[in-house]
């Protein structure tokens, strides 16, 4: 296999198990000898979804540290972090949105590219508890015991309890919270443990990500060649079928390259070249 990334090693900045899913499509589509950082690296660090450890800046600048980091432990010049982010959904308070990013950095090319999931299919959420029935209420929902659960005391936490994964474990850690609420005064909440290699659900949007960036890594600018040529932006103003009016719905996808300024407006991926009325603030304001 030819091109910039064949026949080089690749280092996943994880300590979760995301190179089951990671892996697999960046060897078979760029050609890299994918491997993990030294025993002891540690992502969270950088940030953990029990709260312990606040995320600094943007999932990508988190990304971009993370592998930083991998590639300094490894001593090379390639590697691929991942960071997700999840909160309510913006158009419904009923769902949840979880969205994966994927960066690769390139050192010796002075490269980053990215693939991403944006899901509603995620079981993140948490609830403050006063009882044992009220976590095992909140675990039915979240696919316990597949899903694994947090159990933390106060906000931010003081005490924690991650990777629950049992009806056994899940018991003990409740009353463990239950006593030290009491001693304290502070809340106690259970939550769904959103680390990769505890949460299927997440573990299958990582996949995804992948995926694409192994395709967008895979795909060299018409321009320059550069590797990495894809999405950059949307074009609104997909035209009412009924009126003709400009909609704020998508019209174009822009693909561009992370060096160059080429740039090629692609049709929507559905064919759609009309929107519905519904949308349209003129028939429907």
């Amino acid at each position: 296999m030819n091109g910039p990334f064949a026949g080089r090693r690749l280092c996943i900045a994880t300590m979760h198990g995301k190179e089951r899913v990671i892996a697999p499509p960046l060897e078979r589509l760029l050609g890299v000898h994918c491997e993990l950082p030294p025993e002891g690296f540690d992502t969270d660090r950088f940030g953990t979804f029990s709260g312990e450890v606040v995320r600094r800046g943007t999932a990508r600048d988190a990304a971009r540290a993370k592998a930083a980091a991998a590639m300094d432990a490894a001593g090379i010049d390639l590697a691929v972090a991942s960071e997700g982010s999840f909160g309510p959904h913006p158009h419904s308070f009923l769902l949840h949105v979880g969205a994966e990013l994927l960066l690769l950095v390139d050192r010796r090319l002075g490269l980053e590219i990215t693939g991403e999931d944006v899901t509603a299919e995620t079981n993140h959420g948490g609830r403050v508890c006063s009882s044992l029935a009220d976590a095992t209420a909140f675990a039915g929902k979240v696919g316990f015991p597949e899903h694994a659960l947090i159990v933390t005391v106060g906000e931010p936490p003081v005490r924690v309890w991650r990777g629950l994964g049992t009806e056994a474990a899940l018991r003990d850690a409740v009353a463990a919270a239950v006593a030290a609420s009491a001693a304290n005064g502070l809340p106690w909440s259970v939550a769904s443990d959103m680390r990769a290699d505890r949460n299927p659900t997440r573990m299958r949007a990582i996949g995804r990500a992948a995926a694409s960036l192994a395709e967008r890594a895979a795909t060299p600018c018409p321009g320059c060649a550069t590797p990495g040529f894809g999405q950059v932006e949307v074009r609104r103003g997909l035209p009412c079928g009924d009126c003709g009016a400009p909609t704020a719905q998508v019209r174009a996808l822009v693909h561009g390259c992370a060096r160059c300024d080429e740039r090629r407006e692609l049709p929507r991926a559905d064919g759609a070249t009309t929107a519905s009325p519904a949308g349209c603030d003129v028939c429907n304001p």
